[in-house]
């Protein structure tokens, strides 16, 4: 299940950009807030900075499928995990 509506395109992301933007889709319906997630979600905020996606594209991509500012701002609790090794508030 995901949030994206059927025939939505990732306009201006590459093929494989939306691929990892429609991961990030399934993993945020789950509740991107709970911890359990860390195996899948860390290497995917990984992959995203590898194709040189910043945060704030991503999570604009996410907030144009209707996540409010509670679902980005776990978001943000996860890159600081994944760059400092510690959550953000």
């Amino acid at each position: 299940m995901s949030r994206k509506p059927p025939g939505h395109s990732w306009s201006g992301f590459t093929e494989a950009e939306g691929r990892l933007l429609d991961f990030l889709d399934h993993l945020g319906n789950n509740g991107w807030a709970r911890n359990p997630q860390s195996e899948e979600l860390m290497p995917m905020l990984s992959e995203l900075h590898e194709t040189g996606l910043g945060l704030e594209r991503v999570k604009n991509a996410m907030a144009s499928l209707g996540y409010d500012n509670d679902d980005l701002h776990q978001l943000d609790r996860w890159e600081s995990k994944r760059t400092t090794g510690k959550f953000g508030r």
